[in-house]
Parts: C-alpha cells; structure tokens; sequence
C-alpha cells in the first residue's frame, strides 16, 4: 500500500510533495512556464510573483520529472487562493489534478481555513465543477487574453 503523498496511477507510483531544492524549484517554475504560460505567448518570469516565498507549492512526479503543480497561499481574509494550478497533457484524465487540488484544499484545512478560491481558465471551469468548486462569475485577470471565472469551495 503506498504511503501519504504517493498513489499508484496506471502502474506508475507517483509522488506528491513540495519542491525543495532550489534545483527542484527552478525545475518546478519551468513547468508552470511551459504548461501556463509559454502556450500564450508570455516571457519567462511571468509563471511567478511576489508571493512564491510565503505559499504552499506542491508538484506530483512521476520518477523524477514533474508532471504536475499546483500553489496555494492565504488571503488576508481568512480565505486561501489556489493558483498556477496544471498537469502534463500525458497526465490528463488520471487523477493528477484532482490529487494536486486535494492536498492544497488539505493543507488550507489544517491551517483553520475555511474558503478556498480561484480563477478557473474557462477550460478548467468543468474540472473544479467536479471537484466541488460553484462559479462566482467572471473575474478581472492579470492574463486578459484568457476569460478566468472566480471559484470558490467551502471547506469541510
């Protein structure tokens, strides 16, 4: 049986843990580049902020590589954001992203926190849907060629 932070996905036997490294870091920023914002024509920097250093990162392996990443950090109102959230393409439909979405919403519940919010990509609107998530309606994005919608879920 696998222990906490490893699942066994189509004979694969992927981990789930934050970067440490600045090595595993620098490996982790490249993939959020890569799946988020190279596709939109975006220059390399833009897959970070001012926030990195106070959030939760977590990245799902699979050997060594990263195939998938996800943040959160908390809002001064008591909420906690989760942001640059994305899987391989190899990796869609496997329970990746569900895995990800599930150990930020856990780590935000361990911290007292209640809310957890985003800015679902019209293309991810569905898979927040089925993880929990309502639609809030349309949001203001720092990406205003990509329509985003705020989602939110009340934590358990």
């Amino acid at each position: 049986m696998p222990r906490p932070g490893l699942c066994l996905h189509e004979d694969h036997l992927i981990r789930y843990r934050p970067p440490l490294a600045p090595e595993e870091f620098e490996e982790y920023f490249s993939f959020r580049w890569v799946q988020l914002r190279e596709p939109l024509g975006l220059p390399r920097g833009s897959e970070r902020d001012s926030l990195e250093d106070t959030a939760f990162h977590i990245a799902a392996y699979d050997e060594q590589s990263i195939i998938g990443v996800g943040r959160l950090h908390m809002e001064t109102d008591g909420t906690a954001r989760i942001r640059y959230m994305a899987v391989h393409p190899d990796y869609w439909h496997k329970g990746i992203g569900r895995s990800i979405l599930r150990k930020l919403e856990q780590f935000a519940h361990d911290h007292q926190v209640r809310v957890c919010w985003l800015n679902a990509r019209e293309s991810a609107v569905e898979f927040y849907k089925k993880n929990g998530y309502v639609t809030c309606g349309a949001c203001k994005s720092e990406l205003s060629s990509v329509h985003h919608e705020r989602m939110e879920k009340m934590l358990g």
